[in-house]
């Protein structure tokens, strides 16, 4: 089970050297119009994220960084998604996330009524539960996800962190059956990244013979299908016992982010996933939030995928 030890907090040096690189930058519309860091910017922040990046790929797997220092009073909401932005662009090259080609992606309820079920992409829901890794819609390979929370849920959205290593320890001890199963190719839908599907396994193996885990199961029973391609009782079989897994109470880590924290995971090897959740009756979009403070903002995060260079 993860512990609390995977706490983070950018130095004082590091906030500032943020702090006046983005004040300094031009009017930009769009977070992703924004400068990422050149070679000569904020090295004690470069410096301090190669640390945390470290933890990603040989420590826990994930890092919940802590709120910058007076963060509402000193940055717009604009500003603080730059913080985010300049973060992913340091860890890597930031990717395209759906059709309109948007790298920095809000997640928020757009409607009470969506559902994964009706087609929705689950950022774009309430929906809770469904235990997964993000790298799903696309069938090449990225390393990090960068969750940074703008506004927190009136009730409920509890993050939900599963350490992946943890889950293969005991499909292997406890259901080699079941890892066998999980090792072959099932389908994938690339839903909202594009009008098409792949195979690949839900595990593999990465050079230092980890287990790197690819799972969204509503994704993939889409794919199946759609091509007419129905999961086999054994498949089912081995999805209901790795969900079983994933939702015990023992293998979870449990979060509640507040605004201004930001979750960085090494996405293969740590899945997530979120409590269900409401807004209040009257909240709104961020981008009405912007217009006018009278009402509260819905759940928000801000999400990057990143690859390493």
């Amino acid at each position: 089970m993860l512990n609390d030890n995977f706490y983070y907090s950018f130095s004082g040096e590091a906030q500032n050297e943020i702090y006046d690189y983005i004040k300094a930058l031009h009017v930009y519309n769009k977070v992703e119009d924004a400068k990422i860091l050149e070679d000569d910017d904020c090295p004690t922040f470069k410096r301090e994220v190669e640390e945390v990046r470290n933890e990603l790929e040989n420590g826990k797997r994930l890092v919940i960084v802590k709120p910058f220092i007076d963060l509402h009073n000193k940055y717009t909401i604009q500003e603080q998604r730059t913080i985010s932005w300049l973060l992913g662009n340091v860890l890597g090259e930031t990717l395209i996330q759906n059709e309109a080609g948007e790298r920095a992606i809000l997640v928020y309820d757009r409607d009470r009524n969506n559902s994964m079920l009706k087609g929705a992409r689950y950022h774009q829901t309430r929906e809770g539960g469904t235990i997964h890794t993000d790298n799903v819609n696309v069938p090449y390979k990225w390393e990090y996800l960068v969750l940074a929370c703008i506004a927190p849920a009136m009730a409920g959205g509890e993050n939900i962190l599963v350490n992946a290593l943890i889950v293969h320890k005991i499909l292997k001890e406890k259901h080699p059956d079941v890892l066998a199963i999980l090792e072959k190719n099932f389908f994938w839908e690339q839903r909202g990244v594009a009008d098409a599907t792949y195979e690949a396994p839900i595990i593999i193996y990465n050079k230092k013979g980890e287990p790197e885990f690819r799972h969204l199961r509503p994704y993939m029973e889409s794919a199946h299908l759609k091509l007419d391609r129905p999961l086999t009782d054994e498949q089912m079989y081995a999805l209901d016992t790795l969900d079983a897994i994933l939702e015990h109470s023992d293998n979870q880590y449990r979060h509640s982010f507040s605004a201004g924290e930001i979750l960085l995971t090494h996405d293969a090897q740590v899945l997530h996933g979120r409590t269900c959740f409401s807004d209040y009756y009257n909240a709104v979009t961020i981008h009405e939030y912007k217009k006018d403070h009278h009402h509260p903002m819905k759940r928000t995060m801000d999400r990057l995928w990143a690859k390493k260079r």
